[in-house]
């Protein structure tokens, strides 16, 4: 059981000292053992006129007065409580501090009421009950009765309608930052590392929510308890992977419980359980309640409820019952529980509703105050601080899952053997002619014997005796029928007059290399390593859909969540682009030795470095793209389906294709294509005077651009800001999962 308040007088405290400490630690004046308060967490300091000032000393979970954060310093005022973690103090008028755990106090729902507007019946309908630290409760009821959504009241996740829900006489849901710290969720879907120990899961949970001041042996001492309280200490060094359901839903247990939160929550906690394995987790949670905390446990199983010191029945958001399981049949007139169900659904839940307060329910949502901040310092290194915990889970589990690390190495060496396989006889060096605009004096010429000339192949040519140049010449002509016919082409006079125009370009001016053939090969490369990426992305997003929006419930920032697989991110896309523009270097110089065959050309391309530089970052951008779709949807199925979608546009405005060249195209590709800077600044185009020096059929950005490796890493920088940032607003306003 829970022990008795503490009071401290004032002047026994302060006999002799104007300041003194509050913390974890036993040299603290005021030592509040609890694992979520800071080794010295707090300082008080007594005025000359007897007023407290307080003082936050960098605490991890702050410092909160009547629910206001203290940033800095905060004079404690009496008849106010002062929260550090799930610790209390209260300043009474005669200078006195009472000290209490605020999860010793009941939580009481009264009129309990949520409507929504396309719903005639309300969702809870005068819910009203009292719990109190050391019950196990078990929630029953049909689906839709309204589980759900009074798991989320608890958690103050949900906007009510009328009624109140208190915990120790303090509304939660106008304020429910009075749960922080004190509540523990395990939601029905697993979420957790499978290629983690058992041990390191429960460890991270304890590193990531403990003060960042908690020795090592003391978070060694808390994952101790915590799965021996579960009954799983001897599955510690196990893979997650290799364990049974029942274990499974224990080891979650043990990462909330590690903590030591007031008030545990559990959703189907023996959902797909079979039916040994379901009568040890009821065991343990009836156990875990004996230790003082309040279980409330979600459920639709009936055999292992008498486990249960009470339960309630909701049925269409009402309570039909409240009390201890062995009196439920009785209340029904029924044999078996289950057949309580049949009547519910023939007979309707008004006969069997318990309504303890008939007064009507005022239907105005309740209002939300915004969660209090601390200040922006304090902010910023609890996110570095969490960043550095999931930096290190996220190398865990993926140095921890080999198949994964043989995959992410097997995919940039297969597409490197695709692409070189493709290219093995491929001719970069093949000529190609260019032609030129005519000059001036070149389109007067034209201007004056192209008509002459056309109009003498149109003609008969019969008259040998005329004098007439255009009937000799076109006499002359007819000694050569395909010359002629040529001459006389409309196509050919077309062809012309477009020269002569300045709308055709067809006069010979210099044979080059086919830069088309290395700008095809280029962007093949660059859509490779793009993929690569942004399947780098999506898949660290996804197969953490359910693990983050539990931590997030906890307190998790999702900056440092984002961090930590930038981390992860950064450093697989360099080994993977090292892989793959390493194999292809080095089987090309292979070739050359096999086939004969030049490398692609330096003209067209830029340095190996520089290219590695920018494959780079060109799947860091669409890691950043595949994390910003996983923040949509965290959803497998769903995510293949953006993934395709998305991949698209890379294809259409990062490739040789030239359908970025005209205004609208590029425009877009500058805010949404990593591959469009990619390939843009891999390939060299030759340029006069600030134009490209090929035909308009290869001007595959335009007549005109700038041609810049730095211009384009800024590009491609500016467009992972803006994923990054995408991602972040998602997760950021993205709701917590609840029953």
């Amino acid at each position: 059981m829970l022990e008795e308040p503490a009071s401290f007088k004032l002047v026994d405290l302060f006999a002799g000292k104007d300041e003194i400490f509050i913390g974890r630690s036993p040299e603290n004046d005021i030592c509040l053992k609890h694992p979520a308060v800071s080794r010295i967490h707090a300082s008080l300091h007594q005025k000359s006129d007897g007023s407290l000032l307080v003082k936050d000393l960098g605490s991890t979970h702050g410092v909160t007065i009547n629910g206001k954060h203290v940033d800095g310093e905060a004079v404690w005022n009496p008849q106010t409580t002062l929260n550090l973690g799930p610790q209390s103090l209260w300043l009474d008028n005669g200078n006195v501090i009472t000290v209490t755990r605020r999860g010793s106090l009941n939580l009481e729902a009264k009129d309990l009421t949520v409507l929504v507007p396309d719903r005639k019946k309300p969702i809870l309908d005068h819910v009203s009950f009292t719990f109190k630290p050391g019950q196990f409760v078990c929630v029953l009821g049909p689906s839709g009765a309204g589980k759900t959504t009074l798991v989320r009241c608890m958690q103050g996740h949900q906007i009510t309608s009328g009624g109140s829900l208190l915990f120790g006489g303090h509304p939660i849901l106008s304020n429910p930052t009075i749960l922080n710290g004190l509540v523990g969720y395990a939601p029905q879907k697993m979420s957790l590392h499978e290629t983690l120990t058992v041990r390191q899961v429960v460890w991270f949970a304890a590193k990531l929510r403990l003060p960042s001041d908690t020795s090592p042996a003391e978070i060694e001492t808390h994952v101790d308890a915590a799965l021996k309280s579960m009954g799983i200490d001897f599955l510690a060094g196990q893979r997650v992977s290799s364990i049974s359901g029942g274990e499974l839903k224990r080891v979650e247990l043990a990462s909330e419980l590690v903590v030591d939160p007031s008030i545990l929550l559990v959703d189907e906690a023996t959902s797909s359980l079979d039916p040994a394995s379901e009568a040890r987790v009821m065991d343990v949670l009836a156990n875990t309640a004996k230790q003082g905390k309040l279980v409330l446990c979600v459920t639709h199983h009936l055999d292992n409820i008498y486990k249960a010191d009470t339960i309630i029945i909701l049925a269409d958001g009402k309570v039909v019952y409240h009390g201890p399981p062995g009196g439920a049949c009785a209340h029904f007139g029924v044999e078996h529980l289950a057949d309580a169900f049949v009547r519910l659904e023939d007979e309707g839940a008004e006969k069997w509703a318990r309504l303890d307060s008939q007064s009507p329910v005022e239907t105005v949502p309740s209002v939300r105050k915004l969660p209090p901040k601390r200040s922006i310092t304090a902010r910023f290194w609890e996110t570095m601080r969490q960043a550095g915990i999931l930096t290190k889970r996220e190398f865990a589990a993926t140095l921890s899952d080999r198949r994964y690390l043989f995959l992410a190495m097997l995919m940039p060496a297969l597409f490197a053997l695709i692409l070189i396989g493709c290219h093995w006889n491929v001719d970069f060096s093949s000529s190609i002619l260019i032609t030129r605009d005519l000059n001036g004096d070149e389109k007067t010429s034209f201007k004056f014997f192209w008509p002459v000339l056309h109009d003498a192949a149109k003609s008969d040519g019969l008259d040998e005796e005329s004098l007439n140049f255009k009937t000799q010449l076109g006499f002359l002509l007819g000694k050569k029928p395909a010359m002629r016919k040529s001459l006389a082409s409309e196509d050919l006079n077309q062809i012309i007059q477009g020269a002569i125009e300045g709308t055709k370009t067809i006069f010979p001016d210099k044979i080059i290399k086919n830069p088309l053939t290395t700008f095809k090969y280029l962007s093949v490369q660059v859509m490779g390593i793009s993929f690569m990426g942004m399947l780098l992305g999506l898949t660290l997003m996804v197969r953490d859909g359910a693990i983050f929006p539990r931590e997030k419930a906890a307190g998790l920032s999702p900056l440092a969540y984002l961090a930590s697989k930038m981390t992860i991110i950064i450093l697989a896309t360099g080994f993977q682009t090292i892989i793959f523009d390493g194999i292809l270097e080095s089987l090309f110089h292979v070739r050359q030795l096999v086939n004969g065959l030049e490398l692609t050309p330096t003209e067209y391309r830029v340095t190996l470095v520089q290219m590695m530089l920018v494959h780079w970052f060109a799947a860091l951008g669409c890691a950043c793209l595949g994390m910003f779709l996983g923040a949509l949807t965290f959803k497998p199925d769903r995510a293949i389906i953006l993934l395709g979608a998305m991949m698209l546009p890379q294809l259409t405005l990062g490739t040789a294709m030239s359908l970025a060249a005209t205004p609208i195209p590029r425009t877009v590709a500058y805010f949404i294509s990593p591959t469009y800077w990619g390939l843009r600044a891999s390939q060299i185009s030759p340029m006069e005077n600030g134009m490209v020096a090929l035909p308009t059929y290869m001007r595959i950005f335009g007549d005109s651009f700038i041609q810049s490796v730095p211009l384009a890493l800024a590009g491609m920088t500016a467009q992972i800001i803006l994923y990054l940032f995408l991602a972040w607003w998602m997760l950021r306003f993205r709701r917590p999962e609840s029953a």
